[in-house]
């Protein structure tokens, strides 16, 4: 997305929910990174994951893996090379595994992949896929704009947010919907993907299609500065319900989030990432590709919110795949869960910002 980019994710203040907003993945590590070898045995909670469901997502990565570039990853000796080559041995053997096999899935993890503890401390939050209503056109109900992205827009910084939603591209052929609610949409953007439920039928997928390259600004931070929140209480969920209780004063606070995302309609049912495959709920992962390249199961142990209770949190250990980025995930043990769609999703999302550990699982040797 977080692209996405549905990738961003809501870190502190909200600024991690730019799902996969825009980070370059590069081709090695950039920094040395310490690790520590483990063994399964030793890692919490790996027994009673379900691993089919991670392998299943870990599929969905492997004509990326086997059809692209080497790639470059950190471990306990400094870095290794993982070839196409490599990556098509370790598919072929995700690819025998029968779908739904338990047993054979977590054999095929074990067996193709050293587990090392990333010994940076982990921080991860959520991100998830926003649904809204909305027109294929403009309508008195439906009146916002949602726009691809411009032929002129290069990667110098283009107009604003605010001269775009003043109407600087109106009349150019670059709607694609129309929605009602414009906190809606700042939300999708802020995501990086979303979906419209289309007032003539059906739906609409939206996915990252640039931005305008301006700087990002979390509104959280600008509403703890303007003294209407507490830093504690800044959460997604109490961010977007002062903005729609306050809409006049909304549209300032959101306009100095300079930052504007164009869409594309993806023509897909689930939201892609930033690798360029759809994601899986619970499953799919944003990190930072120049540490960690696409592909690569990570697991992780943190905790969650509690689904509609305020200040609860539980245990989530799970095996995830890093298949997206976003402007905020910076750094080793850095991960954004994309929790799919719905409230329940919402609501995971906006409130987790979770410390933990993370276990980078390289491939072996083939």
């Amino acid at each position: 997305m977080r692209r996405s980019l549905l990738a961003g994710c809501v870190a502190l203040f909200a600024a991690a929910l730019l799902s996969a907003c825009a980070s370059t993945p590069g081709s090695a590590p950039q920094q040395r990174i310490a690790m520590e070898p483990t063994s399964y045995n030793e890692i919490a909670g790996w027994a009673g994951d379900r691993h089919a469901e991670a392998l299943a997502a870990f599929r969905r990565s492997c004509p990326r893996l086997t059809a692209g570039p080497d790639v470059r990853i950190a471990t306990d000796g400094g870095e290794k090379t993982i070839t196409a080559g490599e990556w098509k041995h370790i598919c072929d053997a995700a690819g025998a595994v029968k779908v739904g096999d338990a047993r054979g899935a977590r054999n095929f993890f074990e067996s193709n992949f050293r587990p090392l503890i990333v010994k940076a401390p982990g921080k991860f939050t959520g991100y998830f896929e926003p649904e809204m209503r909305g027109s294929k056109v403009p309508s008195r109900l439906f009146t916002v704009p949602v726009y691809r992205k411009p032929p002129d827009l290069t990667d110098q910084p283009y107009l604003t947010r605010a001269e775009i939603e003043a109407g600087a591209l109106k009349g150019k052929g670059l709607e694609i919907a129309y929605v009602q609610d414009p906190v809606g949409l700042f939300e999708m953007q802020v995501q990086g993907s979303g979906r419209i439920q289309l007032a003539e039928g059906g739906s609409m997928t939206l996915g990252f299609d640039g931005s305008n390259n301006r700087p990002y600004t979390a509104i959280g931070a600008v509403l703890v500065e303007m003294g209407i929140m507490k830093k504690e209480d800044a959460t997604w969920p109490a961010i977007r319900d002062w903005l729609k209780r306050n809409p006049q004063q909304a549209r300032d606070v959101m306009r100095r989030n300079e930052r504007y995302i164009f869409f594309r309609d993806t023509r897909t049912s689930a939201p892609i990432g930033a690798q360029g495959v759809p994601l899986t709920a619970q499953r799919s992962m944003a990190v930072d590709p120049t540490l960690t390249p696409y592909g690569t199961p990570v697991w992780i142990d943190t905790r969650r919110p509690v689904y509609r209770k305020p200040g609860a949190t539980e245990s989530y250990r799970r095996l995830m795949i890093a298949q997206d980025t976003g402007a905020a995930i910076k750094g080793p043990a850095r991960g954004d869960v994309f929790y799919g769609a719905g409230a329940q999703a919402a609501d995971w999302a906006g409130r987790m910002n979770s410390d933990g550990r993370a276990v980078v699982l390289v491939p072996n040797k083939n």
